[in-house]
């Protein structure tokens, strides 16, 4: 991607600190780990970590490795979040557990994620540094799990009375907890002090939410061979988003009875998901989301304002714009 091509050697390291880490480990249960990973992704977390750590002039290569492991746990999330939500597809390629079975999907998401503590608390870093690193990934990590958690709770108990103030609470732990890790990470091992740490983690907060928001209208109204995932699915699996809150909001009382009912029973039915997509163009639904996004990372660059124009302070404000253009 030429967004990271100042920093193309750093996530080229990233790669092989990833096949580094899975090599060795028995093939029957960690063989289809490193094929997923490798399909691609954005490799966002692992940038913002690496730029981050550039922007506070940090160097050397000790970045490497807690990039890599940010990368590999986001990588876990997606393995048991496909499962949790039946999705079909991930980055153009069928979902590990339509490939190989809920059962041995669900197991290797649990080894990533065991290996992850296992590489942790063998990084060859700082004692002081490692502490706090600890304690900051111990806590992300909670975060991203509870907010998966809380909109787990939404589905089971068909909640669909969402508020917005819920909504970006939940994407706050699920996406945006980990974009403010990756950022944390990079500045703490840069030596940044607390002010520059702290600007950093809302940097990655703020454009975490946004990224979220535009994942879900790319879900309406993206193209599958550009997203590589399926339209509509969030409509089929019932998906609580800025837009269905929204559009409650607004839609008439006939409309949302269409719309609850819709969403409630995960259909796949090209004419409901197209009745609800037409339900969010009529109301602007699209437009408000994608509106919000836009402001909460034109929010978050603010807090770049703090550090001295560099390369790598325009490569972290090119993320944040390209969190909120980009089409997969």
């Amino acid at each position: 991607m030429d967004l990271y091509r100042s920093i193309a050697p750093e996530l080229a390291k990233v790669e092989k600190e990833i096949e580094k880490m899975l090599r060795g480990e028995p093939e029957e249960v960690y063989g289809m780990l490193h094929p997923f990973i490798k399909r691609g992704g954005k490799r966002i977390r692992p940038a913002l970590a690496i730029l981050s750590f550039n922007v506070v002039g940090g160097k050397g290569d000790e970045v490497i490795a807690p990039a890599a492991l940010i990368e590999m746990f986001h990588n876990f999330t997606l393995i048991h979040d496909d499962i949790e939500d039946d999705s079909q597809f991930r980055r153009g390629e069928p979902t590990l557990h339509k490939k190989y079975g809920i059962p041995m999907a669900l197991n290797s998401g649990d080894a990533l994620y065991t290996l992850i503590w296992e590489k942790l608390a063998h990084l060859d870093i700082d004692c002081e540094k490692f502490r706090t690193l600890e304690r900051l990934f111990s806590s992300d990590f909670k975060k991203v799990v509870e907010g998966q958690g809380i909109e787990l709770e939404w589905e089971h108990n068909r909640k669909f009375d969402v508020s917005e103030a819920q909504y970006f609470d939940m994407i706050g732990k699920k996406t945006a907890a980990l974009m403010g890790l990756s950022c944390e990470t990079g500045a703490l091992l840069g030596n940044a002090g607390k002010k520059e740490r702290a600007a950093l983690r809302k940097f990655g907060e703020g454009i975490g939410v946004a990224f979220q928001i535009q994942d879900d209208v790319l879900n309406i109204l993206g193209d599958f061979g550009k997203y590589q995932k399926e339209i509509g699915g969030d409509i089929t699996e019932g998906k609580r988003t800025l837009m269905v809150s929204h559009c409650m909001r607004h839609a008439e009382k006939d409309e949302r009875k269409k719309l609850l009912s819709i969403l409630s029973a995960h259909t796949g039915s090209k004419e409901d998901i197209n009745y609800v997509i037409g339900l969010f163009r009529k109301y602007g639904s699209t437009d408000y989301a994608k509106g919000h996004a836009e402001g909460m990372v034109a929010d978050a660059k603010k807090q770049l304002e703090i550090f001295r124009d560099s390369e790598h302070k325009k490569s972290l404000a090119s993320i944040s714009d390209f969190v909120v253009s980009r089409e997969k």
